[in-house]
């Protein structure tokens, strides 16, 4: 794992971007992603950061994402958890 600094614009949101918008993303978000809309900064900060790192993580229990192919990364994963923790820094 790297240790740059962990921005939404520079790190999270290409993530989100190869990983997760096609079905969370503004235009598919009711019909594909649960009504979970991860398509803006303000998105992903309001939703429950325990949730979405559960998730992500695919821990026991919780509804795992992605639900079909690959599981993310351990570096994307811990690159998004970090980031989480140090605030959600934006730039």
């Amino acid at each position: 794992m790297d240790a740059q600094p962990v921005t939404y614009a520079a790190v999270v949101s290409p993530i989100f971007d190869a990983r997760c918008r096609a079905c969370h993303g503004s235009q598919v978000a009711n019909s594909m992603g649960g009504g979970n809309d991860f398509s803006t900064y303000e998105a992903i900060k309001r939703f429950p950061a325990n949730v979405l790192l559960n998730s992500i993580r695919q821990v026991p229990g919780a509804r795992a994402m992605p639900p079909v192919g690959s599981k993310l990364s351990d570096c994307d994963i811990e690159r998004i958890a970090r980031w989480i923790s140090t605030g959600y820094p934006e730039k």
